[in-house]
């Protein structure tokens, strides 16, 4: 089948979604301006509550800042005296006296003790912005709001007292830049201004943008850092060139202050940003007037897609570049349907005024990243084996703006089936699924990337099965009894020719043709298991087996030796080891009898 290949403009990947956000993305500055303005009444409330906390841990930063400010430093000042250069070195004049052994021996120590108390103050932070947020909490006298409020509480907090920190602390370094180096201060302004307001005019121009600019945050803002630093050293060499370079000594401690100054920055801007995804709960937390309620789901890329004016333009695309339909003139009717936990669209499309539109129609499904493997593994069976299969007509797959986009052909005639249908369904496609011979080359990718039922099952913990079944001796000795027979159990799974299964066959999947056969559209989640895996577990299971093998057997080869009885087996211990694997294990008890039969 061909694949096809869709171009065109690709929209970035929404992978972290804030828990509140606008319909339409804000530029840069109003979304920090939004997200201060949320924090201001919280800060207030921090100050009246836990005044003390808010001091010590605002000094704790410094001081941990300072220390790592130190770190940096000195290691300079040890290559200086080193070299025996005769380079200033900042040093008090009661060590400049010092002999140079001791010099070096103090200055190794000082780096040590530096980092050792950044090391210190961090853990600190710590405990002071647990205690902190836990007495903040209390002073609410709320109940419970939503889950994980503990946690979010003590994030919240540290990150409202390290931006307030990381705020004073880049302006500290900033003094001190307009007071050794104020051409320098000026280079890191005109960064500080510049930056920002280019990512402003690109939402601007581009409001798609804001989505892989929140995406890409912490990249964006790493490369702020590093960018304004190499900005710095391009100034550095400019001045140089013009003769205008000041003594080397104040240009690296200015360089070394620049830096952790625009890393304070980043801190905040990250610190806000996810502040304002969590702004309405951290308001519920630290707000004693304000409730939580919960807000309203962000809309991504992928729900954009499926906007009608939006998805009409791309599927118009795919049909008329890459099946070359004759559209103008057409109008399609499209019906949505949602597999999966949501992040599987189908989009049922019908045309209509064109000749022979209305005799069949189109299958797009549309997954979210979220399930890009379901999306390779259907593509996979269908490229290799769908003239086997129960299914619609398989015409490829594409991607649409990044997203996985599967593309099938459906006959307008058939209907989904109700409840009575949908059992003689399922009866009839898992004996077709039964007779389909899996592809030796589907075959040999799914043994490189799946645990078939044979190497699972030698995982069973027998110990945590006899511990269900301690109050039942009967159970207990049944258990150990299937311990012994275990291998050999084991063994003949090994011997059994694997079909193809779907573990979660809804009626959403399952449409029946005119004729009165039945077809499948999702094949997102199929498993390679032991010929007779996942058959239902009933009274009357050996005879419908042995029905099911007879009209297999008439359209695939299976080997002699393949019994209803050992179908039964496989089906069996599908079970077990189903239950056995979501620790059900007083329901894999309950099975043992059956299974030593």
């Amino acid at each position: 089948m061909p694949c096809l290949h869709l171009s065109g403009r690709a929209s970035p990947a929404l992978m972290g979604i804030a828990i509140e956000a606008p319909d339409r993305p804000a530029g840069m500055y109003p979304a920090m301006l939004r997200a201060v303005r949320s924090c201001l009444p919280v800060y207030r409330i921090l100050l009246a509550h836990t005044p003390g906390h808010v001091v010590l841990v605002v000094g704790t930063v410094l001081a941990s800042q300072l220390s790592l400010l130190m770190t940096l430093w000195l290691p300079w000042k040890l290559v200086v005296m080193l070299t025996g250069s005769q380079v200033p070195t900042l040093l008090p004049r009661t060590l400049s006296d010092m002999p140079q052994k001791t010099q070096v021996l103090l200055v190794g120590g000082a780096i040590v003790a530096a980092y050792v108390l950044h090391l210190a103050a961090e853990k600190l932070i710590g405990w002071l912005c647990e205690r902190g947020a836990q007495q903040q909490w209390q002073a609410s006298e709320k109940t419970g709001l939503f889950n994980n409020q503990s946690k979010t509480a003590r994030q919240a907090y540290q990150r409202l007292l390290r931006s307030a920190a990381a705020l004073v602390f880049a302006g500290l370094a900033m003094a001190a830049l307009a007071a050794l180096y104020p051409a320098m201060l000026l280079a890191a302004l005109l960064w500080c201004g510049l930056v920002p307001l280019a990512l402003h005019v690109a939402i601007a121009w581009r409001p798609s943008l804001a989505h892989g600019v929140r995406d890409a945050l912490n990249r964006l803002m790493s490369g702020f850092v590093q960018g304004g630093f190499f900005f710095a050293l391009a100034f550095v060499v400019w001045q140089y060139w013009h003769d205008a370079l000041p003594p080397l000594f104040m240009v690296l401690v200015a360089l070394i202050l620049l830096r952790q100054a625009l890393q304070q920055i980043a801190f905040v801007v990250l610190h806000f940003a996810a502040l304002d995804r969590q702004r309405s709960q951290v308001r519920a937390l630290f707000l004693p007037g304000v409730q939580w309620q919960a807000p309203a789901a962000v809309r991504g890329p992928f729900d954009e897609l499926l906007e009608p004016a939006r998805r009409e333009q791309w599927m118009r695309e795919i049909l008329r570049a890459q099946l070359g339909l004759p559209l103008d003139g057409m109008r399609l009717d499209v019906q949505t349907r949602t597999l999966g936990a949501g992040n599987i669209k189908a989009l049922f499309v019908r045309p209509f005024g064109g000749e022979g539109g209305a005799s069949h129609g189109f299958l797009f499904k549309l997954l979210d990243h979220a399930r890009d493997a379901a999306a390779q593994q259907e593509a996979d069976l269908l490229d290799l084996g769908a003239a086997g299969l129960p299914t619609f007509e398989w015409l490829g797959k594409t991607r649409v703006s990044g997203f996985a986009c599967h593309l099938m052909r459906w006959n307008t005639q058939s209907r989904r089936t109700n409840g009575t249908e949908y059992a003689q369904g399922v009866s009839a496609l898992r004996i077709r699924l039964m007779a389909f011979e899996p592809p030796p080359g589907l075959v040999e990718r799914y043994r490189r990337s799946r645990a078939l039922l044979p190497e699972r099952l030698a995982h069973i913990r027998f110990d945590a099965l006899l511990e269900a079944a301690a109050r039942n001796k009967a159970q207990a000795d049944a258990i150990e009894s299937l311990r012994l027979a275990w291998p050999s159990l084991v063994q003949a799974m090994q011997a059994m020719p694997l079909q193809l299964m779907l573990p979660h066959l809804s009626s959403n999947a399952v449409f029946r043709e005119e004729d009165g056969s039945f077809r499948i559209h999702d094949w997102a989640d199929w498993r390679l298991e032991p010929l007779g895996a996942g058959w239902p577990l009933s009274q009357h299971m050996a005879k419908d087996l042995e029905h099911a093998l007879a009209q297999a057997s008439a359209v695939r080869a299976l080997p002699a030796g393949v019994t209803a009885q050992q179908a039964g087996l496989a089906a069996r211990l599908h079970e077990f080891e189903r239950r056995h694997a979501r620790e059900n294990y007083q329901g894999a008890v309950n099975m043992v009898a059956g299974l030593l039969r």
